[in-house]
């Protein structure tokens, strides 16, 4: 075990020399101010079962493509803080596109400890996984059911934020609510309606003290916004002509009407230090209403419940959705070896499945198709949680439907091989 950590440190410090010795990490620091620089990179490698697959293993693959080198994500920081005030300006390029992170001020009150208030561009406070660091994130990517429903963890509004100080008997309770302007990382609204996001988080594990008990937490969340639809005609879940699917709603008043955007979610964490390590599950399920689109030549099927980030051109299709993920990851000893499994739901529409998707005269598309995904993962902790080697392997299954290209299942599996590094 020694040999195959020393081995890995000297391989990924190789691979990594050029990035480690230009990056500088600079912190500024007196009696009232601190200023800090941070970063980090992932790079990786991918292959597909198949040429040009929809994916959210880091975005579609390419048409003729099925492999690929590409940085995932390549992240650089500025922190800033004095006295009651924090700021964060964070700055991501991904395939050759540069955009912001998070932009971020936050005042914070100094009497109690407990109350903060920021107002930018920050993750919204939703659930488990979509506030989880993507530097530290088990798996390779968040399950399709986050990304769908929040496709970047970003939204510009406000938050307010109650976490008592560890010394206090509410120290376990963090609340966390935010008014937003639901559009994702863009900055630019579509509409007047702004979005309501808020979270509740039990950590009970800092209650119960237990050694072998390091992580216990319990959770809920709700969202509550609208879309707005730009044509005079909605779909919603029905019978037309008899057909289970969709039924069309066509008048003028629905040009500026807005459809429905409404999750509620709860969460688990356990973790478990045993003689072999920390075991550890992390479980999340979510339900609610998603307006999306169809799915046509210029919008694929899993795309087409994606949450929207501009507005839609097109008619607006009211769903019903679930969805869930379970975790486990293990430790092994005191090695850097991580082992992890994870499995994740999403169905977009609970109202059809199977053959009733594509029938005819249904208006349904392969945007209604339910997904599942098997994960599996090995990687390497080294240099003190500052560098990662890691291997993931994604074994995804579609509903067999009358929709021509999902009659059977694709062949969309994903290899990924990670290197991430933080300074």
């Amino acid at each position: 075990m020694k040999l195959l950590k020393a081995t890995t440190t000297a391989f990924i410090l190789l691979l990594l020399s050029t990035i480690a010795l230009k990056a500088q990490v600079v912190v500024y620091k007196d009696s009232v101010r601190n200023v800090f620089l941070t970063g980090y990179i992932q790079a990786q490698y991918e292959k597909a079962d198949s040429a040009g697959i929809p994916s959210f293993d880091g975005g579609d693959f390419a048409p003729n493509v099925d492999s690929r080198f590409m940085l995932r994500r390549t992240r650089f920081a500025v922190g800033y803080s004095e006295k009651f005030v924090t700021a964060n300006v964070e700055v991501d390029y991904v395939q050759n596109n540069v955009r912001i992170a998070n932009a971020y001020v936050q005042f914070n009150e100094n009497r109690y400890n407990a109350f903060s208030l920021g107002i930018g561009l920050a993750t919204v406070p939703f659930g488990l996984e979509t506030p989880y660091s993507s530097f530290a994130l088990e798996s390779a990517e968040r399950s399709r059911l986050i990304q769908t429903l929040f496709p970047d963890e970003k939204d510009c509004g406000a938050q307010l934020v109650f976490s008592p100080r560890s010394s206090t008997k509410w120290n376990f309770f963090t609340v966390s609510l935010a008014i937003i302007n639901g559009a994702g990382r863009n900055f630019v609204d579509y509409d007047s309606k702004k979005n309501f996001s808020g979270t509740v988080q039990l950590n009970l594990a800092s209650k119960l003290k237990k050694t072998q008990l390091p992580l216990l937490s319990l959770g809920g969340s709700y969202y509550n916004g609208r879309s707005r639809s730009n044509t005079n005609t909605m779909l919603f879940n029905g019978y037309n002509n008899g057909v289970k699917g969709f039924e069309l709603n066509t008048k003028e008043s629905n040009v500026g009407a807005y459809a429905k955007r409404i999750y509620t979610g709860f969460n688990a964490q356990l973790g478990i230090l045993t003689k072999l390590g920390v075991s550890k599950f992390n479980f999340e399920y979510i339900w609610g209403q998603q307006p999306g689109t169809a799915s046509s030549p210029t919008i694929n099927g899993p795309q087409a419940s994606r949450s929207f980030g501009v507005q839609p051109t097109t008619n607006i299709y009211n769903r019903e959705f679930n969805g869930y993920y379970v975790l486990f990851n293990q430790s092994i000893a005191k090695s850097p070896l991580n082992l992890m499994i994870k499995y994740d739901w999403y169905d977009p529409n609970t109202f059809i499945s199977g053959k009733e998707i594509g029938a005819g005269s249904s208006n349904s598309t392969s945007g209604d198709i339910a997904y599942s995904t098997w994960s599996f993962g090995a990687y390497l902790n080294l240099l003190k949680g500052n560098a990662r080697l890691a291997a993931y392997y994604d074994i995804l299954r579609n509903e067999k439907t009358n929709v021509p290209e999902y009659s059977n299942d694709i062949k969309d599996d994903v290899l990924t091989l990670r290197m991430q590094f933080r300074f």
